[in-house]
């Protein structure tokens, strides 16, 4: 191997990490704070508030399976994204959604005392729930102004 052929490997190789770098959003570090506007609120949810790596926080089958029964709303398990459908259908009105917010906040707020435990038995994982736990208490202004947004 000559010269060249390892100055072009070693080029190979920075492109390499320079993308997974890019990529990996573990850390936060790649994200901004800001988030996107939306013409309707399932979709503005379901693209801010479900996926893990923007809420901090994974939303089971399970969790939503859950939250609806908080409610007494009923649905069978499903593909996440038809669950949420099916428990955002049961938002009427104004007072609907803010159960249903409230439902997410308390699911948050559930999910964060456990990074909080972890953190507890566990320091050297303070870094990553840290990052997870700012997360979802943005996750939970987001909701508020979601709220106000699309509701009041």
């Amino acid at each position: 191997m000559n010269i060249d052929d390892l100055n072009e490997l070693r080029s190979e190789l920075e492109a390499l990490q320079n993308s997974v770098m890019q990529g990996s959003c573990d850390t936060g570090e790649c994200e901004s704070d800001e988030r996107e506007d939306y013409p309707d609120y399932l979709i503005a949810m379901y693209k801010e508030v479900m996926p893990p790596n923007k809420s901090g926080i994974y939303f089971s089958r399970w969790d939503l399976k859950a939250m609806a029964a908080e409610l007494d709303e009923h649905f069978a398990l499903d593909v996440r994204e038809r669950m949420f459908k099916n428990f955002m259908k049961w938002v009427a009105t104004p007072d609907d959604m803010q159960l249903v917010m409230d439902q997410f906040k308390k699911n948050i707020d559930m999910k964060c005392d456990l990074y909080r435990e972890y953190i507890e038995r566990f320091p050297s994982t303070k870094p990553i729930f840290d990052v997870k736990i700012k997360k979802a208490e943005n996750t939970k202004k987001y909701l508020d102004k979601v709220f106000i947004e699309f509701f009041t």
